[in-house]
C-alpha cells in the first residue's frame, strides 16, 4: 500500500548519499486502500488533531451530488476537508468514493505547499468531473457551504 513512500524514500537516500538536499513530510504521505469505493487519506485525522489541541474546521462534500459520479451511477462516499481554524491551511483530507486514490493527490500536493482550503476552493475544476468534490469539499471548511449541494 506504501509503495510511493518506499519510492520516494529511495529517491531521498540517494540524493542524500550524493550530497544533495534532502526532504520528506511524512505527514504528506498519502495512504490508499484499494476496494471498492477506494479510501484514501492524508495528514491528521480530527481525533489527532483533538489531542493535540488544535482548533479546526470541517468541509464535506458527498460524491451522490457530483455530476460525474451521478453520471458514473458511482455516488457511494465523500470527501472531508480538516483546515486550520484560525489559519485555514489543509490538515487534512479523506476521500472515500471513486477515483479517492487519484483525487488524495491533489490533497497531498495542496499540504505539501501549506495551501489552505480557500486556495483549492478558488482553483477552477474541469466539469465534469470527481476532483470537483475535493473543490467543494474545501469550498464548505472554507466558507461553510458548498455550491453544488443542497
Amino acid at each position: 500500500m506504501l509503495a510511493h513512500k518506499a519510492e520516494d524514500e529511495g529517491i531521498i537516500c540517494v540524493e542524500g548519499i550524493a550530497g544533495g538536499a534532502v526532504h520528506i513530510d511524512y505527514n504528506c504521505v498519502p495512504s490508499v486502500i484499494y476496494t471498492h469505493p477506494e479510501v484514501a487519506w492524508v495528514g491528521k485525522n480530527e481525533e489527532q488533531l483533538k489531542e493535540e489541541g488544535v482548533k479546526y474546521k470541517i468541509g464535506k462534500f458527498p460524491f451522490s451530488a457530483n455530476s460525474r459520479a451521478k453520471t458514473n451511477a458511482d455516488t457511494d462516499g465523500l470527501v472531508k476537508i480538516i483546515s486550520d481554524a484560525e489559519t485555514d491551511r489543509i490538515l487534512g483530507a479523506h476521500i472515500i468514493g471513486p477515483g479517492a486514490g487519484e483525487l488524495i493527490n491533489e490533497a497531498a500536493l495542496a499540504m505539501e505547499y501549506g495551501a489552505s482550503s480557500e486556495d483549492v476552493a478558488r482553483v477552477c475544476h474541469a466539469h465534469p468531473t470527481c476532483s470537483e468534490a475535493f473543490r467543494e469539499a474545501n469550498l464548505a471548511a472554507y466558507c461553510g457551504k458548498a455550491i453544488n449541494n443542497v
